[in-house]
């Protein structure tokens, strides 16, 4: 069962697709991700790859202004939808049924800004694409002293020019923090 750790909707359960579909943060990587990212007040969250939307709601829980969300598959979308509205937290997020390019190629088009970005990609989709690949397609949506942090399930060795990384290790996860800086 999926609960909401932290904040002002600790302790509630959220749903999570049956089946191999997504595969949610372990409460002990998400309490990690959080008490390594502090204070949220008044920050804005994009949150790619959403499964079953459980960090753009813990997110909102420790103070986030606003989360966008992005999930293309419509199942597990409804499944998102539902957690939010348990979670009460419908009028501070932005629900984006879509592939994650063509609403990333949205945002840009509106200008969109985040403070904090998440990615969460199918670790099969590492063998097309490489960290560096997700980090390039989402700089342009960061904020200059924003992060994003991107969980993935190999040790990368470089880090996307432009940018500090501090990665922690937990099993075979790994969850790298990217700052914008110089090297």
């Amino acid at each position: 069962m999926l609960r909401v750790l932290t904040g002002t909707a600790k302790g509630r359960k959220l749903k999570v697709p049956k089946g191999q579909k997504i595969r949610p943060m372990t409460s002990r990587v998400k309490k990690s991700v959080f008490d390594t990212l502090g204070d949220l007040s008044g920050v804005s969250v994009l949150d790619i790859f959403a499964g079953s939307g459980g960090i753009g709601i813990e997110s909102l829980s420790c103070g986030a202004d606003h989360v966008t969300v992005i999930e293309k598959d419509p199942l597990v979308f409804k499944i998102i939808k539902e957690n939010y509205e348990h979670c009460g937290f419908t009028d501070k997020a932005k629900l984006i049924c879509s592939d994650y390019k063509d609403a990333l190629s949205r945002l840009r088009k509106k200008k969109e800004v985040y403070e904090l970005i998440f990615i969460d990609p199918p670790y099969k989709l590492y063998g097309e694409l490489e960290v560096k690949n997700f980090i390039d397609d989402v700089s342009d949506l960061l904020h200059d002293d924003g992060v994003i942090v991107i969980e993935h399930d190999h040790k990368i060795e470089d880090t996307a020019p432009g940018f500090h990384r501090l990665t922690k290790r937990f099993g075979g996860t790994h969850v790298s923090y990217f700052r914008k800086g110089e090297q």
